[in-house]
């Protein structure tokens, strides 16, 4: 298991290496929404920071903190979270993240993890802003979601 900031680093290394840089929001959203699929399909956590369920989305206050100080865009990595640690494994899934979601506007990645019935809404329902959201019900949102995709590619063949 990494550190959510392991993971932000390399999407930060990835834009780069597009020439990209991608503000602080996608980068939340990129790092939650890869955590969320690995949930799904390794039956594990990505990282063990909190989730929390902020106005704009999920947001890992970690990655947050360690970014904020850089404006709106995430243009350098941060120090003392290398993600040259991550297994050729796991950056497999992290490059089909960031091909799949890596392109999409910073609202539009916010309006992705706005889902009704999804794990931000059942938290600030529940709990209000700043609620955790746990891995819980973010394996279950994201095993919904590949049951949903599943559905559909049946229906259509």
């Amino acid at each position: 298991m990494y550190d959510a900031r392991q993971i932000a680093n390399w999407f930060v290394r990835r834009a780069a290496r597009d020439s990209r840089t991608l503000s602080i929001m996608q980068l939340l959203k990129l790092v939650y929404i890869s955590h969320g699929w690995h949930l799904e399909m390794r039956k594990r956590p990505l990282f063990s920071n909190r989730i929390e369920a902020w106005r704009h989305g999920p947001v890992i206050p970690d990655v947050y903190n360690a970014f904020r100080g850089q404006g709106i865009y995430a243009a350098d990595e941060v120090l003392g979270y290398s993600a040259d640690s991550i297994i050729d494994y796991d950056t497999e899934l992290l490059e089909q993240m960031y091909n799949l979601y890596g392109g999409f506007s910073p609202f539009r990645l916010s309006d992705m993890t706005h889902e009704p019935g999804g794990p931000w809404e059942i938290a600030t329902k529940t709990f209000g802003y700043f609620a955790p959201i746990t891995d819980d019900i973010i394996q279950a949102h994201y095993e919904a979601k590949r049951a949903k995709a599943s559905q559909r590619a049946h229906v259509g063949n």
